[in-house]
């Protein structure tokens, strides 16, 4: 069991891993939602993560060195784990001129570059997934419009949260598509909503039927 001193150095700072953990990982869940346990397997989301938290501590550890001792650690910790992507929002001086006349402040904003990074993060993470997913767009397609038009709209009519009304509607809007465009439609529709996992249950499923 660790002594109380060093729970009390400690857990602070785990506190606020656990709060950027939970942060990265969000935003890893929300953007892969439809393939989110392959995302997980990408070293590149781990990378994202990773740096995410270190950030997150450095921050936290900036803040208690600012902050007079007498302040409770905890609330501090709490405050960065949830508050600290605001200095996302903020720009850094790198240069100052001395006089109005001396030229602009040259100047990096901290968004700007965490988004570069999440931006790159997240492309790499895709093409780690694209091409299995590919493949799937493949199976899929080799399968009669009709089929992959029952499927679309079972999956419509089982879902809680989609509207069957709205996915006929799409279903009718691709007839004016040529029958190749049709079949890459809807199962893109089926891997974007169902999801990776679901769509390739659902062929193996039809595979052992026929």
């Amino acid at each position: 069991m660790m002594p109380l001193e060093q729970w009390a150095f400690l857990g602070p700072y785990g506190f606020v891993t656990a709060l950027a953990f939970a942060w990265a990982m969000a935003e890893i869940v929300q953007t892969f939602s439809s393939d989110v346990r392959r995302a997980l397997k990408s070293g590149w989301a781990w990378l994202f993560i990773l740096l995410n938290v270190v950030f997150s501590l450095l921050v936290f550890a900036f803040a208690r060195l600012v902050v007079p001792a007498s302040t409770s650690v905890w609330p501090l910790a709490l405050g960065v784990g949830v508050g600290w992507q605001t200095l996302l929002r903020t720009s850094v001086n790198l240069l100052q001129p001395l006089s109005v006349e001396g030229g602009q402040t040259v100047s990096v904003s901290l968004a700007d570059l965490y988004g570069r990074f999440q931006r790159f993060c997240r492309d790499q993470i895709d093409r780690t997934l694209v091409e299995e997913r590919i493949k799937l767009l493949k199976q899929a397609q080799g399968l009669p419009i009709e089929t992959l038009e029952q499927e679309v709209r079972l999956y419509a009519y089982a879902s809680l949260i989609h509207e069957p009304d709205r996915v006929e509607q799409f279903i009718v809007k691709l007839r004016s598509k040529t029958p190749n465009q049709r079949s890459l439609m809807l199962a893109s529709y089926l891997l974007r909503e169902g999801g990776y996992a679901f769509l390739k249950t659902r062929l193996h499923a039809m595979d052992r039927e026929g």
